[in-house]
């Protein structure tokens, strides 16, 4: 026990004061803190459509069984992103055909070439990525060709391009979604199968199921696109890829693996050695670029 007896009454003033206004100073804080986060939580509630979605992004680009790596990548500038958004593209040179690995860079390195790209002009981008194609034509005939799949992502919303049987996934929800059709046999004759009322699981018994009936070389290709932007939404993952990573790692099996708490680098890196890992004696080179939308408040 103290015996404050023993103090002078200036000093009890003293500590009197200096207990008040530590009371006093406490109060206040905790006052300021509760304001603090009401008004934080309150701003961010209702406007929280108003701010804007970030890209996270990472790559893999690895080669299987092939001599050569015939995957090719592009992702625009980051430090262009606001005013340009993201472009971010995947090029697989057709295996059987020569010079895979040339074209799939000419294609890349024209887009690279040709950034930026208005968002609204998707029948002029197109025209670009047709450019592409005719004059791969021209130099090979035929000869040689690669397959493009590559998607714009600007202000939330997301536009893609795609030529042959390369990916576009969306994943949402704990869902995944191919965005892109594959224009390969196997889609040609499922719809034709489809509409006589057949058995469309004859189509995969087809010794050209997996030939390609457009792509890039091909004279005035057909490049499929969207029509309109579509919608993204915080923690979507878009993942442009070469079909060497599908072949080995189903849709299913991608969302099995990944976990949604993960950045762009752990997505990529999980879906890079589930690949690894199934250790496919005729694994095709398989790259990606995975994005994951995050939301902002800068």
């Amino acid at each position: 026990m103290y015996d404050f007896s023993l103090l002078n009454q200036e000093t009890i003033r003293a500590l009197i004061v200096a207990l008040v206004l530590f009371v006093v100073a406490f109060v206040s804080f905790v006052i300021i803190a509760i304001f603090t986060l009401f008004k934080t939580n309150y701003y961010t509630t209702k406007h929280k459509e108003k701010n804007h979605l970030i890209c996270d992004v990472a790559y893999f680009h690895e080669r299987g069984k092939r001599e050569d790596q015939e995957d090719s990548l592009y992702i625009s500038p980051m430090d262009k992103f606001d005013e340009s958004g993201l472009v971010a593209a995947c090029s697989d040179g057709m295996g059987g055909l020569l010079n895979g690995e040339v074209v799939s860079k000419f294609v890349t390195d024209s887009l690279r070439e040709n950034y930026p790209y208005g968002f609204d002009s998707q029948a002029d981008n197109a025209a670009v990525i047709t450019d592409i194609s005719n004059q791969v034509y021209e130099q090979y005939h035929l000869g040689a060709g690669a397959t493009l799949v590559m998607v714009h992502i600007f202000d939330d919303y997301m536009n893609f391009y795609s030529l042959g049987d390369s990916n576009i996934i969306l994943i949402r929800n704990n869902k995944a979604t191919l965005l892109n059709y594959k224009q390969n046999y196997v889609t040609l004759m499922i719809r034709k199968l489809a509409e006589g009322g057949l058995d469309t699981a004859d189509a995969y018994k087809d010794t050209r199921a997996k030939g390609l009936i457009d792509f890039v070389g091909n004279l005035n290709c057909n490049v499929q696109m969207t029509s309109r932007p579509m919608r993204l939404i915080e923690n979507d993952i878009v993942i442009v890829s070469s079909d060497g990573v599908t072949d080995s790692m189903p849709l299913n099996r991608i969302v099995n693996h990944i976990h949604f708490d993960q950045n762009a680098t752990g997505i990529a890196r999980t879906i890079k050695y589930g690949v690894k890992a199934r250790k496919n004696p005729r694994q095709d080179n398989y790259s990606a670029i995975v994005i994951k939308m995050k939301r902002s408040f800068v």
